[in-house]
């Protein structure tokens, strides 16, 4: 009895001291702000994508080893990271991440391909994130899925100009991207 006490104390004491999160924390919910090409090259192609991520809870959140996944069309794509690692959501606030992304240009082709065949305008994906509570290993998750505008305008900036069609509304939280950034063989 005492131990469940003791760890009980301790918990309560650490979340106290902001080392744990609250209990009853909510992810934050994200939405894309901006998209920028970096490179695009014979192998791989770089991109940046900017997130505003708003946080619902009455505390800070101190995110930390925060990592990103791109799905499109329901297959992997990019895998991407923060630079420093490190984001501090205000309580109540909202605050934009820039995530570095790399892809293989041959899955950007086939991913392509693939959206040729839907008879789809807007490729539907999929951004999935997680990050610790200040480093302690306790996972915070957040995802938001969609069609996403920009990369209809890359498909613009390398030539296969989509057919428009019906689909879903795109993504609410998109803004036009600014994708003309450097381009190199």
């Amino acid at each position: 009895m005492r131990k469940i006490a003791a760890v009980a104390l301790l918990a309560t004491l650490l979340a106290a001291c902001g080392l744990l999160p609250p209990a009853n924390l909510v992810s934050p919910r994200i939405s894309f702000v901006d998209f920028a090409l970096r490179d695009i090259g014979l192998s791989e192609i770089r991109f940046t994508l900017v997130v505003s991520a708003d946080n619902p809870n009455d505390v800070d959140v101190p995110l930390r080893d925060i990592s990103f996944q791109l799905d499109l069309l329901g297959s992997a794509f990019a895998d991407g990271s923060v630079a420093n690692g490190r984001i501090d959501l205000p309580a109540r606030g909202q605050r934009e991440i820039t995530v570095d992304f790399t892809a293989s240009t041959s899955r950007l082709l086939a991913i392509f391909e693939r959206l040729q065949g839907t008879g789809r305008a807007e490729p539907l994906y999929r951004l999935r994130g997680t990050a610790s509570w200040a480093g302690s290993g306790i996972p915070i998750r957040f995802e938001r899925s969609g069609d996403l505008e920009a990369l209809r305008r890359l498909r613009q900036i390398l030539g296969r100009e989509p057919t428009r069609s019906r689909g879903p509304a795109p993504d609410q939280g998109a803004r036009p991207a600014s994708a003309a950034q450097a381009i190199s063989s």
